[in-house]
């Protein structure tokens, strides 16, 4: 996938507007809008969106160190990313099933989480993880839904709208 100058710079944006709402949103337990966002990234620039997931995981790894929790998000945002790339077709603009998308992933994030302490630590020290944060990933859960119910297409019809803008204005 070949990127044009002017996508270089949005997705190096919109990468850092990924950071900049996790480190802001970061005194609620578990609310975040990175699941949002990331979505519909996925949606909007498909497979392209996996720039804007990585430089956000670099930023995160470079502003909190790269530890086992880094290895966490290396697997389920990129995840995320490819699986909506997959399923675009069948759930892009049904908000519905985009609000119980996102929720699920919320629901599964920390049993997901604790796939590298199973692998680095060892199976009930991972199981142990996972359980412990159960009421967390339920908080997570119902965050990503009711965030997705209620943004989700008043933002995918402003990047929808911002990106034609952005990408005529710069062809001419």
């Amino acid at each position: 996938m070949k990127l044009k100058v002017c996508e270089i710079v949005l997705f190096s944006v919109l990468g850092s507007l990924l950071s900049v709402s996790q480190i802001v949103l970061s005194f609620l337990p578990n609310i975040e809008i990175v699941t949002l966002l990331i979505i519909l990234f996925s949606i909007v620039y498909e497979q392209k969106a996996i720039y804007i997931v990585f430089i956000f995981i670099v930023t995160m790894g470079l502003i909190y160190g790269f530890g086992l929790w880094w290895i966490g998000y290396l697997i389920l945002w990129p995840l995320l990313s490819v699986l909506t790339c997959t399923l675009r077709k069948f759930i892009e603009g049904k908000y519905l099933i985009l609000s119980i998308y996102s929720g699920v992933f919320g629901l599964l994030f920390g049993f997901f989480y604790a796939i590298p302490n199973i692998i680095f630590i060892g199976l009930k020290e991972g199981i142990v993880f996972w359980i412990s944060g159960i009421e967390f990933d339920i908080i997570h859960g119902v965050g990503n839904y009711i965030i997705m119910m209620f943004l989700g297409k008043k933002l995918i019809n402003l990047l929808n709208n911002l990106n034609s803008r952005y990408l005529a204005g710069i062809r001419n």
